[in-house]
């Protein structure tokens, strides 16, 4: 593998945390790209794997976005190409629109540092943590060919993939830290993220074990 494209936002989801470590002890090269910018498909085409970051954007139905049809279009573009991609919670509801699948408004935010219910044990279902507003229909992974679901929580797909392309509704890219910087960045009161960052603070040796096993999955260099 010689590049590694990023999209997210230039500050809202936008810190690597435990994924940057793990990109400087893979020895990845890699490129952002931000969704505030002109980002150019074209180029994003050419690298060898492509990770899709968090955003308070939407794509479920009747709150998609302007910006999700060009997300979902890359995604399809790159999904040909046979590379691997890697969609994070947003960039996992991108991914479940590319492939045939259905994104909806919850009722009630998902929150919280928790264990998802397993379906094939692809991926460790030790803790993680998951923030989410919008969610993946889970038989709507289900009903497109090829597709692989991985696990729920709450109703909600938590990690699918088809072929290269993987997508996961939790967070591992952050620690605890990271975490309480990104949901303060949104504008929530830390009396509602501080409990869920300190649990992932007491768990951080074998949450960041978790998580770079995750990435070496999803990028195939497992």
């Amino acid at each position: 593998m010689k590049t590694v494209a990023i999209l997210s936002h230039e500050s809202v989801a936008a810190e690597l945390s435990i994924l940057g470590d793990w990109l400087n002890e893979r020895q990845l090269t890699f490129k952002r790209y931000y969704r505030e910018q002109n980002w150019s498909a074209e180029e994003i085409l050419e690298a060898d794997f492509l990770i899709v970051l968090g955003s308070p954007n939407s794509t479920a139905t009747g709150f998609q976005c302007e910006s999700a049809p060009a997300e979902i279009d890359l995604v399809k573009r790159f999904m040909a190409t046979g590379k691997p991609y890697f969609g994070i919670c947003y960039g996992a509801q991108i991914l479940a629109k590319a492939i045939g699948g259905e994104v909806a408004r919850r009722e009630v935010k998902n929150i919280g540092f928790k264990e998802f219910s397993d379906k094939t044990g692809a991926i460790d279902n030790g803790s993680w943590v998951l923030w989410h507003e919008d969610m993946v229909i889970p038989e709507s992974i289900e009903s497109v060919s090829g597709a692989n679901l991985h696990g729920v929580d709450s109703g909600a797909a938590i990690a699918f993939n088809k072929d290269n392309a993987w997508g996961v509704q939790f967070h591992p890219e952050v620690d605890g830290d990271a975490l309480g910087r990104m949901i303060a960045s949104i504008g929530v009161a830390e009396e509602k993220w501080r409990p869920v960052a300190d649990a992932m603070n007491v768990d951080d040796i074998a949450h960041r074990k978790r998580a770079f096993e995750l990435f070496d999955l999803v990028s195939g260099l497992k």
